[in-house]
């Protein structure tokens, strides 16, 4: 018997305040425990896991002697399974985040426990694709994410293993279409806003507008959230039956603080908040060949056109690290990422120094400047940025379907001063 009070479990791994002590569905989950042991544990079928994982064979002996560790441990084993059912079981939608690190309990092993518990990946994500229809080497395309994370825990602490703070984000792929397909993953679901797009009905020009009550640098950046309202300006947003007004955004990425008026005789809406949408997602590893991107679109376009013909959505979008518009001050103008960011319409979003973790694998909050690893020329030169005192923001982007197949250098900005211009006229 290992369903331990939950505050019994958590402190006895020294984790007492994971989940404000008090973890959500811990009783269903415990509740739902087999009888034996579970399978997860079960050292004997662990290697052919690892294969369908696509790990090596020297994860085996690491992964077995971390099984034999959990099992014997009633704390660990109840968390373990806990951990297991919110990903892998529970009846609740989206990624069960606020998992421990373990790293009191496990030291550099802990890592290891979650990709024990990762390896039940493989066989549920072919099981809810054959229900979708898709066939076995998106599947095999999509597993790949094990890997990606493990790269990322391999660069960042040196070992074998998945951070805590990615094992929940495997939930995603079991619960809405998302695949990976070639360099790039696509997730198919509502849209949750970040600005209110616009197409013109003579050309079908879009133009992008900030949402009501966003918090904007003077330089037309978002604020943190968390920021005070006198600390900036304030974007507006109305909408009669007649027009619109608000804050245009220009594809670079800046709010402008003069506002604009659409007349709905002339404009219709074309993105909004709960719209179905492409959401983007760069597994780690790879690089950012451009070839390579543009490969992914038409097979994205292709894939969801044929696997989710009723699913229109509005556009692929994206909000991540290398969408922030000061990225040309890191970056030389040739590089993948600024490319990416010339075919693609740019808008602010709140300011998250978070959003770096995935160059230097540390918590931006709570890592001083001059303690982030300074191995790449990439991470150098964000240190510097940082150093200066100036606060990384990371961005959003998005690009019409119609446009992926062939993007385009600058399409969305020499679109823009067009229609800017015929609004100022």
């Amino acid at each position: 018997m290992y369903a331990l009070e939950p505050r019994a479990a958590l402190t006895a791994v020294e984790e007492p305040d994971a989940y404000g002590g008090q973890p959500p569905w811990w009783e269903e989950a415990m509740a739902a425990r087999p009888a034996g042991e579970p399978d997860f544990l079960a050292v004997e079928t662990l290697a052919a896991r690892i294969k369908a994982a696509g790990l090596s064979d020297d994860h085996c002996q690491p992964l077995a002697e971390m099984a034999r560790t959990v099992a014997a441990d009633p704390a660990l084993k109840s968390l373990a399974w806990y951990l297991f059912w919110r990903v892998f079981r529970a009846p609740e939608k989206g990624c069960p985040w606020g998992a421990p690190s373990l790293l009191k309990r496990l030291g550099k092993q802990a890592g290891l426990f979650y990709e024990l518990l990762a390896l039940e990946f493989p066989a549920r994500l072919y099981a809810y694709h054959q229900t979708l229809g898709y066939p076995a080497e998106v599947t095999e395309e999509t597993i790949k994410q094990i890997a990606s994370f493990e790269g990322n825990h391999l660069r960042g602490c040196g070992t074998m293993g998945i951070y805590e703070r990615q094992f929940p984000w495997l939930a995603a792929y079991l619960t809405q279409p998302y695949v990976r397909l070639g360099r790039l993953e696509y997730q198919l679901h509502p849209y949750g806003g970040g600005v209110h797009v616009w197409r013109r009905l003579s050309d079908g020009a879009v133009l992008a507008l900030a949402e009501d009550g966003a918090c904007a640098t003077a330089e037309g950046l978002l604020l943190p959230r968390e920021a005070s309202a006198d600390e900036g300006w304030t974007a507006t947003f109305r909408e009669s039956e007649e027009e619109v007004h608000g804050h245009p955004i220009a594809p670079t990425g800046y709010i402008s603080r003069e506002p604009v008026r659409l007349l709905k005789a002339y404009w219709a809406p074309y993105l909004r908040r709960g719209d179905t949408v492409l959401d983007l997602h760069i597994p780690a590893g790879g690089g950012m060949d451009w070839s390579t991107v543009v490969v992914s679109f038409n097979r994205a376009l292709a894939f969801f056109r044929k696997h989710h013909p009723d699913q229109h959505w509005r556009a692929l979008v994206v909000q991540t690290w290398f969408m922030d518009p000061r990225l040309n001050e890191v970056l030389p103008p040739t590089s993948n990422p600024l490319r990416f960011q010339r075919s693609v319409y740019l808008y602010p979003t709140p300011a998250d120094p978070e959003s770096l973790w995935f160059i230097f694998l540390r918590p931006l909050r709570q890592t001083p400047v001059g303690e982030l690893p300074a191995e790449t020329s990439l991470q150098k030169a964000l240190i510097k940025f940082l150093a200066d005192g100036r606060q990384w923001h990371g961005g959003g982007m998005f690009i019409l379907p119609e446009h992926m197949a062939k993007p385009e250098d600058n399409f969305y900005r020499e679109q823009y001063a067009r229609a800017m211009m015929a609004l100022n006229a």
